[in-house]
C-alpha cells in the first residue's frame, strides 16, 4: 500500500479556513495533521502526536499543496494524495464565520 493509500484510507475528514491557507486532516486514530502556506516562506505541516497516523503521514510527505481547489499531498514513495472540501462541510465552516 503506498502513502497516499495508507493517507486516504485513514483520513475521516479534511477541513481547510475561508482562505485555504490553513487546514487539518483528521484521522482514524484520533490523531490530526496541521497544515499551513500562508506564503512563500511559510509553509508547515504538524501532527498532533507522536507516534500516531498524523505523525506517519508527516514524516511520509516530501511537500503538500493548498489552495481552493484541493490539498494535495506528495510523498517520498512518489505517490501522492487530493483531500477535498465537501459542499456541506464549506457550508458548514461559513455557518460559523
Amino acid at each position: 500500500m503506498t502513502s497516499a493509500e495508507t493517507a486516504h484510507a485513514q483520513t475521516t475528514r479534511y477541513v481547510a479556513n475561508a482562505a485555504f491557507d490553513q487546514a487539518v486532516l483528521f484521522f482514524a486514530d484520533g490523531s490530526y495533521l496541521q497544515l499551513q502556506h500562508t506564503g512563500i516562506d511559510t509553509r508547515w505541516a504538524k501532527a498532533s502526536a507522536e507516534p500516531s497516523m498524523a505523525d506517519s503521514v508527516c514524516q511520509a510527505m516530501r511537500l503538500f499543496r493548498l489552495n481552493a481547489k484541493h490539498l494535495q499531498l506528495y510523498f517520498t514513495d512518489g505517490s501522492d494524495a487530493e483531500f477535498f472540501i465537501t459542499t456541506e462541510a464549506q457550508s458548514h465552516e461559513e455557518e460559523k464565520n
